[in-house]
Order: structure tokens, then C-alpha cells, then sequence
């Protein structure tokens, strides 16, 4: 017996027969949904045996989004964004800069770092 077929008969609320038992005492993913459906069924008070109208579960289907495409979408609306953020940063990389002059003229000294943590020579005058 496969678990899907012991798995849909818990689930309508039918009582397993002996080979669904047999099942259960073999298959321990099996017996953990078995245990885990019974103690749902117990907290939301769903009395043995219920099942919701048919058509529930395509309804609920049918209202859900579609995944694939919902994110396809949304991917390509922020594509304008990205851009715009991507030149920003260049822009912004392209103006703070510093020239040859102020990497290799007064300011540097024997101690590179010393004066990349200093920051700017200040203008004598």
C-alpha cells in the first residue's frame, strides 16, 4: 500500500482498515502525518469523519496566485529600479574619484596608510 493512498484515507476520516495499519506500523513518515492529523482534527474541534464540499479545495486553488508568473512580474517591475539605483551609484563612484594628482602628488607620503587615514591635506596659504 503506497502513502498516498493510506495518507488520503486518514484524511477523509475513514478508519484504516488492516492493511492501512500494517502501513502505519511500517512507515514511520506515515504514522508522524497519522499522529499530526489526529491531534489537528482534536485542537479545531473537526468532528471524525467531516469532509468540506467538494469543490472547496479547487476554489481555493483557483484564488490562489500563480507562483512562477506572480514572480516573473514582480522581477520585471523592479528591472526601472535596479537601473536607476545602478546609475546612481556610478554616477556617484565617477564624482568621488580622486585624481592622479591627489593619490601620487603632496599629499603621499612614505606611510600609505598613515595617509589614507588622514584624509585630505589641508591648503597651506
Amino acid at each position: 500500500m503506497s502513502c498516498d493512498t493510506v495518507r488520503a484515507k486518514l484524511i477523509r476520516g475513514s478508519r484504516p482498515g488492516a492493511a492501512e495499519l500494517d502501513h502505519l506500523g511500517r512507515c514511520p513518515e506515515c504514522a508522524l502525518f497519522a499522529r499530526r492529523l489526529e491531534e489537528s482534527s482534536r485542537l479545531l474541534g473537526r468532528p471524525a469523519g467531516f469532509e468540506p464540499d467538494p469543490s472547496f479545495a479547487p476554489r481555493v486553488a483557483a484564488a490562489l496566485p500563480r507562483g512562477p508568473a506572480l514572480l516573473g512580474w514582480a522581477a520585471l517591475r523592479l528591472i526601472p529600479a535596479t537601473v536607476a539605483l545602478a546609475l546612481v551609484l556610478a554616477g556617484w563612484c565617477l564624482l568621488d574619484t580622486p585624481s592622479p594628482s591627489a593619490l601620487f602628488g603632496q599629499g603621499a607620503s612614505d606611510d600609505p596608510l598613515a595617509w589614507v587615514l588622514q584624509g585630505e591635506p589641508e591648503d597651506e596659504g
